[in-house]
């Protein structure tokens, strides 16, 4: 990627030594995604941790431990990022909210394995344009990553389809979770009318709107979710959500 040209900007690779010489704008877009990550993979992998408990069996408790190990490695390396710009990773972080994905409850072994099916899927779909990023270190920082939530996602690939071998019970339990974290996992992908979206695409670090990649996301969730796990799901996203909406009004009645 030497010699591509990135975004609407048409800026070239950026390696750690040109970094600070960028425009302020694409410094504090950058900054700004390392900071959220740093924050955020720490907060998961500690609600992560109560879930190694909760697996059923030594293996998945196996499992359930090296998924939080993980997370816990995507905090570090994302503060290393920091680190090698000489930054200090608590100032630059001290305001930063995590992600509100973390603000679901994950209180069940179901949801658990639900959230890293469809929720860890959504931020490997991010990651997916995290890697085209001009900025060369949390391109490489962000590959990694992206190996390592395919895993998690296949984890939870696998624990949903252990719910869905208990028959009916199992199957109504799978409903629930998508109920419960598929609109978590569409809303992590942001407002369809984002300004700051607009300026990550100008500079290269993503390459599609908050829309499309919802879209995008939700075609491919919704083949399995349909055909597979045997919970029907509207066509579109924005027909999930008002259904979603519709449920919780109900519920809460």
């Amino acid at each position: 990627m030497q010699n591509q040209v990135f975004g609407e900007a048409g800026i070239g690779n950026v390696t750690l030594d040109k970094f600070l010489s960028q425009d302020q704008e694409f410094q504090e877009l950058q900054l700004n995604l390392i900071a959220i990550h740093v924050v955020s993979e720490e907060v998961g992998a500690d609600k992560f941790e109560e879930s190694i408990l909760r697996a059923p069996d030594p293996n998945n408790k196996m499992r359930m431990a090296k998924t939080v190990m993980e997370e816990y490695g995507h905090h570090i390396r994302y503060r290393e990022l920091l680190d090698e710009l000489g930054l200090d990773w608590r100032e630059v972080c001290a305001e930063k909210a995590h992600l509100t994905t973390f603000d679901t409850s994950i209180d069940t072994w179901a949801d658990q394995m639900a959230f890293l099916a469809l929720v860890d899927r959504a931020a490997a779909h991010q990651f997916r344009h995290f890697i085209k990023s001009p900025y060369q270190p949390f391109r490489e920082a962000s590959q990694k990553t992206l190996n390592e939530e395919y895993g998690h996602v296949g984890f939870g690939m696998d624990g949903i389809k252990e719910f869905l071998t208990r028959g009916e019970e199992g199957a109504k339990i799978v409903r629930h979770t998508v109920w419960k974290w598929l609109p978590v996992a569409i809303a992590s992908f942001g407002s369809d009318q984002s300004a700051t979206n607009d300026r990550l695409r100008y500079w290269g670090i993503k390459t599609q709107t908050n829309r499309e990649m919802k879209q995008a996301y939700y075609d491919q969730v919704r083949a399995f979710i349909t055909k597979d796990w045997g919970t029907d799901i509207p066509d579109s996203f924005d027909a999930f959500l008002e259904a979603a909406d519709n449920r919780q009004e109900t519920a809460a009645a």
